[in-house]
């Protein structure tokens, strides 16, 4: 096939997502990687999106075009928590962020440090809500991944392009 007859998949399922965490813009994504989203816990009915260069931000459930993809399960009452789950947690990081990350994990339930900069942690908390709370203390000053050991929920930060989209091809849930 010449280069000229390729398939153009821009114009199929075009990258016009953004999801905005923390006052922080991430994107933008096709639909194909928001759907991959979802399916991995890291895209909430109530996540901040936008369709577009310089569309709102609203939840992500408001979006037609989004909202098939969230299951329809009513979601829980606002005082009731999530079941308590065990995690694994690594991180990479500098003094401050370990401090930060320790006061996260101190705040969120039981946990211990197995060795350098793995934690496992039993709390009743999701895997997205955990994601967000080491997003916001770490920034840009670390890594870290996540693991939902009674979910098989997978989540991180910090990887790069080409890790998070191998983590993505390998890594399958078994709901």
């Amino acid at each position: 096939m010449a280069s000229n007859d390729a398939l153009d998949l821009s114009q199929i399922d075009p990258p016009i997502w953004r999801i905005k965490v923390s006052d922080v813009v991430y994107g933008p994504y096709t639909l194909g990687q928001m759907r991959g989203f979802v399916e991995e816990g890291r895209l909430a009915v109530r996540s901040s999106v936008a369709r577009g260069d310089g569309g709102a931000f609203r939840d992500a459930g408001a979006y037609l075009d989004l909202a098939e993809f969230f299951p329809h399960t009513p979601p829980p009452a606002k005082d009731e928590k999530p079941a308590p789950s065990n995690f694994m947690i690594t991180v990479q990081t500098d003094g401050d962020g370990r401090r930060a990350v320790i006061s996260v994990l101190n705040q969120s339930g039981q946990f211990s440090e197995l060795m350098a900069g793995t934690f496992i942690l039993n709390a009743e908390v999701t895997a997205y809500d955990l994601r967000t709370q080491l997003s916001t203390v770490l920034a840009e000053r670390g890594k870290f991944i996540i693991v939902n050991a009674d979910t098989g929920q997978l989540a991180w930060m910090g990887l790069g392009a080409d890790t998070d989209q191998h983590a993505r091809a390998i890594w399958k849930r078994s709901d």
